[in-house]
């Protein structure tokens, strides 16, 4: 029911009505170039990820200027010189007209391709295993992924929203859901020695650069807060 005290023409979402309409499909185009990003970016990461400073590494083979490995400024996204020229004009096109989402922001990016992996290897990991995981171990690694996965979303949505001091509550609890993730990760046990390893070894890597990225991030956010006396501890 509309309410007939409420005054249509005082324009309140002339700003919000003016942004481009995007239809359904434009939108699974969009999602399509996300899930090209997340896959670009791994398979870079995977390319790189034993060097020193690999993260870094990827970052610039990304694209992407070491502020973008921040949420708490603007970003502006920079493609690969080794995508085509064809394919550059398309993305730089589609870049242009889309509408301000988080889908390619680069924490985004990289937490979403990091906990692909951490999932998919962890499907791997059991699809191999038998009867070697207790369902509750098995339950709680899956959680334990979930949780720290939820709060970075949730951190960054909040850093959309400039609320730099709820950001860095999210990022403690995906900090504390990344421990038991690699306490769990020390509990599991196997007939193959060199599988198990191998497994832990590589979800290691990983976990350790998520810590990584997230404790930069909490690091900018607690300077952001250091200039908003309200924010501050």
């Amino acid at each position: 029911m509309s309410d007939p005290n409420f005054d249509h023409s005082e324009g309140d979402w002339e700003e919000f009505s003016s942004e481009p309409y995007w239809s359904e499909f434009q939108w699974r185009n969009y999602l399509k170039g996300s899930d090209r990003d997340t896959a670009r970016f791994l398979s870079i990461y995977n390319s790189v990820k034993d060097k020193p400073n690999h993260l870094d590494e990827v970052a610039s083979l990304m694209g992407w200027d070491a502020e973008d490995i921040s949420m708490t400024d603007d970003f502006s996204f920079m493609e690969s010189t080794e995508t085509d020229d064809a394919a550059q004009g398309d993305l730089n096109e589609e870049n242009e007209s889309a509408p301000y989402t988080l889908h390619r922001h680069p924490v985004f990016v990289v937490t979403r391709s990091l906990y692909r992996y951490l999932h998919q290897s962890w499907e791997h990991f059991m699809l191999h295993s038998e009867y070697a995981i207790s369902p509750k171990l098995s339950w709680d690694y899956a959680k334990s992924l979930h949780q720290a996965e939820m709060n970075v979303l949730l951190s960054i949505q909040a850093l959309d929203l400039g609320d730099f001091g709820l950001s860095i509550c999210h990022l403690k609890n995906s900090l504390s859901a990344l421990n038991q993730t690699l306490d769990i990760l020390n509990q599991l046990t196997h007939s193959n020695a060199a599988f198990l390893d191998g497994f832990r070894n590589e979800a290691r890597i990983r976990i350790f650069d998520l810590r990584e990225l997230w404790i930069r991030v909490m690091g900018d956010c607690r300077h952001e807060c250091q200039r908003r006396p309200g924010e501050q501890d």
